[in-house]
């Protein structure tokens, strides 16, 4: 992994975590609806690797309106304040 793509991985991981834990899911659920791997799934949350562009729009799709502000809000101000 970058250097480069530390902040955007556990900006990302900590975000996804705590959408799964406010709809009570567990891992291998949360992995089973975005379809990848639990393996894939738990290395992700866990922020040593990065999410993939399919599974970036699939958690998009799963998330509501709101969330996906606070998501892309977030990116603007805590991985890339321009």
């Amino acid at each position: 992994m970058k250097r480069s793509d530390i902040p955007l991985n556990r900006y990302a991981s900590t975000f996804v975590k705590e959408a799964r834990l406010r709809r009570h899911l567990s891992q291998d659920q949360m992995a089973e609806l975005l379809n990848i791997s639990a393996r894939c799934y738990q290395t992700f949350e866990e922020g040593r690797c990065g999410i993939g562009g399919q599974t970036l729009c699939r958690l998009l799709v799963l998330l509501t309106e709101d969330e996906r502000n606070a998501f892309v809000n977030g990116l603007l101000t805590e991985v890339w304040p321009f």
